[in-house]
């Protein structure tokens, strides 16, 4: 293979998780390997001192500083599970520069979000975490959250995290060099397959029911992919194929409560998120978790959590 070295950049984001950040630069390392010759180099910039805090809280040493980014041809932004960390103004001052540059970018784990933060996926569909999708969703109206496990667009690579960084990888690593290097990293790294970039996020099942109770457990994913709308007993009931009293009892035996107040308190509980990780108004909030007017969310949350949501925001 004759060498062209692609120089990727990792800009480093406080608590980022270190998986995904492992899952990128460990194939392109291989890629070096196999190849007898450079074929990637990389560089690992953050914004505080020479080191960054991974979310395991390994401290990693950055490698070069951040005006260095701006000599690569794709730069990473590793995100973590504290998405506000992804909307500074300095980080989005970073992010546009680069993309004036006209430098491809990539967001691992919540790294879309300091994409979308700086206009970069308006109109236009990205990966994100799972955990994160819903409250992104709100914040960046214009962008389309897939629960895809990466999505690669114009310049623009967008990942859920963990292992999905390692699909992504070897997807790039194709495009840059082809598929015979990446069947050899995927022997080296026992990859008995690939994953699409369309390949669904596995959704966590909630932990405290078991494998009898399908229903109940689809019955709650679609819940939580519908709080914006909520969708009636009937609806929930038809689309999971028994009948409303069947789901009624399933709910009360295995969660001691009803599908309605399971349905609430999950839309509470992200009323409850927006509150503490957005700036947007409660009237807002309100309407995007399915509440019709103030008067009834601000009804229900007060019961829920004992205080007003203006209460709750005022004391975070």
């Amino acid at each position: 293979m004759t060498a062209n070295i692609k120089k990727i950049g990792f800009l480093l984001i406080d608590g980022f998780t270190m998986m995904a950040f492992s899952n990128v630069i460990e194939p392109l390392r291989m890629a070096n390997y196999i190849s007898s010759q450079p074929v990637y180099s990389w560089i690992i910039s953050g914004f505080a001192g020479h080191q960054t805090s991974a979310s395991n809280g390994v401290q990693v040493t950055h490698t070069a500083e951040i005006k260095h980014l701006f000599d690569c041809e794709l730069v990473f932004i590793c995100g973590g599970y504290e998405a506000e960390n992804l909307m500074t103004d300095a980080l989005k001052g970073i992010v546009e520069r680069l993309a004036v540059r006209d430098i491809a970018l990539g967001g691992l784990c919540t790294g879309a979000i300091a994409l979308a933060n700086a206009g970069l996926l308006a109109n236009q569909s990205a990966s994100l975490h799972w955990e994160n999708v819903t409250l992104a969703q709100e914040q960046f109206g214009n962008v389309k959250f897939l629960n895809h496990i990466f999505t690669i667009g114009d310049r623009l690579y967008t990942c859920s995290g963990g292992v999905c960084a390692l699909d992504m990888t070897l997807h790039i690593i194709k495009q840059h060099f082809g598929r015979e290097i990446v069947e050899k990293i995927q022997d080296m790294f026992v990859i008995t397959a690939i994953r699409e970039p369309a390949s669904i996020q596995h959704l966590p099942k909630p932990k405290t029911l078991s494998h009898s109770y399908a229903h109940v457990i689809d019955a709650i994913t679609l819940m939580k992919t519908n709080i914006e709308e909520p969708l009636t007993l009937a609806d929930i009931a038809k689309y999971v194929g028994i009948s409303e009293r069947q789901l009624q009892r399933q709910f009360a035996k295995q969660l001691g409560v009803s599908p309605q107040q399971y349905y609430l308190n999950l839309r509470l509980e992200h009323a409850k998120n927006l509150l503490k990780h957005t700036t947007m108004p409660v009237t807002t909030i309100s309407m995007a978790t399915g509440f019709f007017n103030l008067a009834s969310f601000s009804r229900a949350f007060q019961q829920q959590f004992h205080m007003s949501a203006s209460d709750f925001r005022k004391a975070l």
